[in-house]
């Protein structure tokens, strides 16, 4: 199965700047997520891709094949919020794994570059917002509740006698790619990582520069 095959998409209102979102798990692989990650960037330059490993919301069937905005997120995901073996929620175990797939996307696309693009020599690859957060889990919730959910939850358990819910943070990041700066992103508080830069070698300076000598007699 082609990573194209694998991928489901669903429009999300709220993703901001019309991002794109994809959502890291532990069951996808992580060259499906590649794949599709450098062929949206290369198709759509001027479009952020938002990938995170927030829990999957409830109650969303996304259509197979949808190739516009929206969260994006593996087939073989599934609704399981929790690791056993370490008792961790997966939004915090799957940071580390969210990491090396944005560090491989951010290598290989450096080398998708035409240096015909290249500045002084140099190709620079994606501009990196990095956003690390936590949500409240009120008992075990296996998505991000709404507030009325949330509040007929509360109101259930009080009326049961339980005046103290058990309560805690469930830590998740977020990392946003685009070929564009995003100052936005630095207004909500994100760490900005500057693009990598890919440094031509001597003959490849050369073969361009013929290039473009042709270019300009055809001109």
């Amino acid at each position: 199965m082609s990573a194209s095959d694998e991928v489901i998409a669903s429009y999300s209102g709220n993703s901001s700047d019309n991002a794109h979102d994809l959502r890291i798990t532990s069951h996808g692989k992580i060259r499906a997520w590649v794949e599709f990650s450098l062929d949206f960037l290369q198709k759509n330059p001027e479009k952020p891709l938002s990938l995170h490993t927030l829990p999957a919301a409830k109650g969303k069937a996304p259509a197979r094949g949808e190739a516009t905005g929206g969260e994006v997120q593996l087939e073989a995901a599934t609704s399981a919020t929790q690791d056993k073996s370490t008792r961790m929620h997966t939004s915090t175990s799957m940071i580390p794994r969210l990491v090396s797939v944005v560090e491989i996307i951010k290598r290989e696309y450096l080398k998708t570059l035409d240096p015909a693009l290249s500045d002084a020599g140099k190709l620079s690859g994606l501009h990196q917002y990095n956003e690390v957060d936590a949500l409240d889990d009120i008992d075990s919730g296996d998505s991000i509740e709404t507030a009325e959910e949330k509040r007929q939850k509360e109101l259930a358990a009080v009326l049961r006698g339980k005046r103290h819910l058990r309560q805690h943070k469930i830590a998740y990041m977020r990392v946003t790619l685009c070929r564009r700066e995003l100052p936005h992103l630095l207004a909500k508080g994100a760490t900005y990582q500057k693009p990598q830069v890919r440094a031509l070698s001597k003959s490849a300076r050369a073969r361009l520069k013929k290039r473009l000598r042709k270019q300009d007699m055809v001109e």
